[in-house]
């Protein structure tokens, strides 16, 4: 392992738990296969250009961290507390948030496939210039959103809150709503309902 100055450099790490990072608050160019992140409590470690295949984040506590141009492949985040963690210009494929903290999340330029949001917390997470294919949201709390230039056509967000989001008109374009929320979203295209 290639420890320069508090980062990881250039490695593959196969099989590895990790209960802690020690002394590394960033890793560079790192592989992680089957890697399991257990119970971690490391805030502001900044991730650049790693991939993460079939790996799984257990309550560990990575918020304000940066994942920029990662890979996240068949990987699970469980009950997880992953507060304004930026995942910008990141790649999602068959990865599950299950009963996370995602609240100030940016995915910005983010591309996300078959990925499963359940039981999360997501209090103004930003989506812009997002690519959704096969994403689910599953009674999630969405208030406060901000999501622009994302098309989420057949996303469902129908058992999801969604209070006070805001979004762009391109975005709201086939997402599926309940009639409740269709209300809501009708007042940011300046629709007035008559009783």
């Amino acid at each position: 392992m290639q420890i320069f100055d508090s980062s990881l450099l250039d490695e593959t790490m196969n099989y590895f738990e990790f209960n802690n990072f020690d002394d590394i608050t960033e890793f560079n160019n790192v592989e992680f296969n089957n890697c399991l992140f257990k119970k971690i409590v490391s805030n502001n470690i900044i991730f650049n250009n790693c991939y993460f295949f079939d790996c799984n984040f257990e309550n560990t506590d990575l918020s304000n961290s940066r994942f920029s141009n990662c890979s996240f492949v068949r990987t699970n985040f469980n009950s997880c507390k992953l507060v304004g963690v930026n995942f910008d210009s990141s790649m999602f494929k068959k990865v599950n948030f299950i009963d996370c903290n995602n609240t100030y999340n940016s995915f910005a330029s983010a591309s996300l496939k078959e990925v499963k949001f359940k039981d999360n917390k997501m209090l103004k997470v930003g989506f812009n210039e997002t690519i959704f294919s096969k994403t689910t949201f599953d009674n999630c709390n969405l208030d406060g959103a901000e999501i622009f230039k994302t098309s989420l056509e057949l996303i469902d967000f129908s058992t999801s809150s969604i209070d006070n989001i805001l979004i762009d008109e391109y975005s709201l374009k086939g997402l599926i709503v309940n009639e409740t929320q269709a209300l809501s979203l009708s007042k940011l295209l300046g629709i007035v309902i008559k009783e």
